[in-house]
């Protein structure tokens, strides 16, 4: 199982207090390499931060499970998309919802 992520790009669109992607950041929230047409340009070559599977493996193995992490990623996606007013069909949803 992989996360479900829905492409809405927000999180490419708000990185201005991710400290490892400091040096991504154009000055106004958005990574240079976020194109609204393509989606992120470096997906393959994406920094680990930007990688839910990888993430989980370095740092969160042993601290949680991979659906709890799963779950705990999409309220941050889902409380994003309702700030900045995503229509509903981004929301992220995990099995056990």
């Amino acid at each position: 199982m992989t996360f479900p992520c829905t492409s809405c790009g927000l999180c490419c669109l708000n990185i201005q207090n991710i400290e490892a992607l400091k040096d991504f950041h154009r000055g106004d929230g958005r990574c240079f390499y976020y194109h609204p047409a393509d989606g992120c340009v470096i997906y393959k070559d994406r920094p680990l931060i930007c990688r839910i599977e990888n993430m989980y493996q370095k740092y969160f193995t042993g601290v949680m499970s991979m659906n709890e992490f799963y779950k705990e990623n999409a309220k941050v996606c889902n409380t994003l998309q309702e700030q900045m007013n995503l229509p509903l069909h981004y929301r992220v949803r995990t099995n056990e919802e």
